[in-house]
């Protein structure tokens, strides 16, 4: 079997996919137009990077003028929960080859991660293959890399106001966050390293505050939520 397979059920399951990345592809080719950026360098970006909400953050604090390092610890920090997701698809790949993996965990995204664990886990007659789940990265790659030379085409042409393009970022991540809104934890640790990041703003330079107030509240989380847990089993 080819490396790659792109068939009927890829492309099933490829379609709610790429409904949201033709959108959020567009707003964010949009915003790299205003940050300077040319399509076939959006393109470019996004096929390296291929991480929306990384993406994003990484553009508006291009356009903001934020060091380089900067941007890139802040969009491995945002990206950090990718470990957690390939290491939860690892048992689906036992045997496969360093290149088949590498190019498999690049296109390792929220929404492909979610679709794909599924399909390994409910697709029997016949299995969902590791082939398939590469197409579907493969192709959700292309979509969203597409969208966003899109969004950059037509921005030169149509300049649509600053203001959109940052409704629609902030409305994305309000979307990711408030899937966590049923966890106190959560909601607490935002909040916090939103507080955290305004008052860093002040005095730290070239956006990183951004980075300090986000490893101070997820460090601070991470030990209470630890001291809790060690608590617990000690009353055990």
């Amino acid at each position: 079997m080819s490396a790659i397979t792109i068939n009927r059920r890829v492309l099933q399951k490829l379609i709610p996919i790429a409904i949201g990345y033709l959108a959020l592809g567009i707003a964010c080719g949009i915003l790299a137009q205003q940050a300077g950026l040319t399509p076939l360098e959006a393109f470019g970006m996004s096929v390296l990077v291929f991480a929306g909400s990384g993406q994003f953050i990484g553009i508006a604090m291009m356009a903001q003028g934020a060091a380089l390092v900067s941007i890139g610890l802040t969009i491995f920090i945002v990206n950090l929960r990718h470990l957690l997701f390939s290491s939860t698809l690892m048992n689906f790949f036992v045997g496969r080859s360093k290149n088949f993996l590498i190019g498999y965990a690049h296109g390792i995204t929220d929404e492909t991660f979610a679709v794909n664990l599924n399909a390994f886990e409910t697709e029997t007659a016949p299995r969902w293959t590791g082939e398939e789940a590469l197409g579907l990265n493969v192709t959700s790659c292309a979509v969203w890399s597409l969208s966003n030379a899109l969004g950059c085409y037509a921005a030169a042409w149509l300049n649509p106001p600053t203001e959109l393009v940052s409704y629609l970022l902030i409305a994305m991540f309000l979307g990711i966050w408030v899937n966590y809104l049923s966890d106190r934890k959560m909601i607490i640790t935002g909040l916090i390293s939103g507080v955290l990041a305004i008052l860093l703003s002040q005095i730290v330079p070239y956006k990183l505050h951004i980075v300090l107030a986000t490893l101070a509240a997820s460090g601070a989380a991470c030990y209470i939520t630890e001291r809790h847990a060690g608590g617990a089993d000690n009353v055990r």
